[in-house]
């Protein structure tokens, strides 16, 4: 049995992926971000694939996946053809080909419903799960209860598929409308002390999504959140859902959260 680290990137990307039982759609851009954590060469710049990079990228992809199917560590469902992802069955041969071929299935698109799935053999969850998803050591890390009450916020909010920052779900508050550029700066201050440190040690990745009817992002560095988040455009009532600024947690910043604050999950909803 190969290690983890023998795998490549793209292999990794598709393994983990297939261990959360993910659609094919939007791995390209999970690929991306894979590459961009590990400061690996030819990383993407920070900010997600345009739609053009993502179609270019998926021959590479696709002969990756093939292979791992060949290998037995792969799977893939077409819920079209009412094969679920819990089924024994899969689909291989030209229809396989004919599937990963097609760049449609890889990029993510609200105008196409996601059909593909990936999903891996019980031995790769067992053999590698530990190793794509490691618990961090917390000797010196915070007890839950330790934590102030936007600290747990902006946890749970990076642990959420959703993971808003602003907006009507969001867990910031927006400034006032009545103050001036000056105070507005002074209030975001005071909403970034909770989530400045988790960005600064490279434990969260904040992202502002212009448009919620695309997968694009673009990162926003610490020494931007200020500014970015005093933007008022941000914090306007009328902004559609999904529109504004969010957070994931990077590789480290789930080990830590698995390793660390996992139990809160369980308590969540209870930040007193």
């Amino acid at each position: 049995m190969p290690s983890w680290e023998s795998f490549t990137l793209a292999e990794q990307t598709l393994l983990r992926r297939a261990m959360s039982d993910s659609w094919l759609a939007g791995t390209v851009q999970a690929y991306g971000v894979n590459l961009r954590w590990a400061g690996a060469d030819g990383a993407p710049p920070p900010r997600s694939y345009t739609e053009y990079e993502q179609r270019a990228l998926v021959p590479l992809l696709a002969a990756v996946a093939t292979d791992l199917v060949d290998r037995g560590l792969l799977t893939i469902h077409d819920s079209a053809g009412a094969v679920s992802s819990g089924s024994d069955a899969s689909v291989g041969g030209s229809r396989l080909r004919a599937i990963l071929a097609t760049a449609d299935n890889w990029v993510w698109s609200p105008r196409r419903p996601s059909e593909i799935q990936l999903s891996a053999p019980r031995t790769v969850h067992e053999r590698w799960f530990d190793d794509a998803y490691p618990t961090a050591d917390n000797t010196g890390l915070p007890r839950w209860d330790e934590l102030s009450l936007n600290q747990r916020r902006v946890l749970v909010c990076a642990a959420e598929a959703s993971g808003m920052l602003t907006g009507p779900f969001g867990v910031l508050d927006g400034p006032p409308a009545e103050l001036d550029a000056r105070r507005r700066l002074d209030w975001m201050d005071r909403q970034l002390a909770s989530l400045a440190p988790f960005v600064r040690d490279g434990l969260i990745e904040v992202r502002r999504y212009p448009d919620p009817s695309s997968d694009e992002f673009a990162v926003i560095a610490v020494g931007r959140l200020r500014d970015t988040l005093a933007d008022p455009a941000l914090w306007s009532d009328d902004l559609d859902w999904g529109i504004g600024v969010g957070c994931v947690f990077t590789y480290a910043g789930l080990a830590v959260w698995r390793g660390a604050w996992s139990s809160a999950w369980n308590a969540r909803l209870t930040f007193e």
